[in-house]
């Protein structure tokens, strides 16, 4: 396993890959053993090291419960908002939130992206999804909990 390679190392390798066989090999041995976790599993941890449990964890992202369990149980897929509601509601720090949406493979908050400036200055400041989502309106974008 490469899981404390670094990304320059890896970039390195990859460069002087010279056919399909060594990609697949690459692409099999480079995966960080933390990438094998399912979302769900990923946010149940974060959670459950809160305190959370399924119930109060899905209160606190002010998602509809059923769907916030078919999420949890692994049976969907969500939107990024949806995710970063569950990350936002539940306390997940910048980090934590930007893995959780690199395993559901939606992107990272990006500082360069106007709306995501908002998220992650809310999220250093610990504001609530509503306060969040009031923000985002003062500036004209897309209030979470809106896709």
């Amino acid at each position: 396993m490469m899981e404390n390679k670094s990304t320059e190392k890896l970039l390195n390798r990859l460069n002087k890959i010279e056919s399909e066989s060594q990609l697949t090999k690459f692409i099999n041995s480079s995966s960080p053993q933390e990438n094998n976790y399912l979302l769900s599993e990923y946010i149940l941890k974060i959670c459950k090291a809160k305190g959370y449990n399924k119930s109060t964890i899905i209160q606190n992202s002010d998602i509809y419960r059923t769907y916030g369990y078919e999420i949890l149980n692994g049976k969907k897929s969500p939107s990024r908002d949806k995710l970063l509601q569950i990350c936002i509601g539940n306390g997940f720090t910048l980090d934590e939130a930007n893995r959780t949406l690199t395993i559901a493979k939606l992107g990272i908050l990006y500082a360069k992206y106007p709306r995501d400036s908002i998220l992650i200055y809310a999220m250093n400041n610990n504001l609530s999804i509503i306060d969040i989502n009031i923000l985002l309106d003062q500036h004209n974008f897309k209030p979470l909990g809106e896709s």
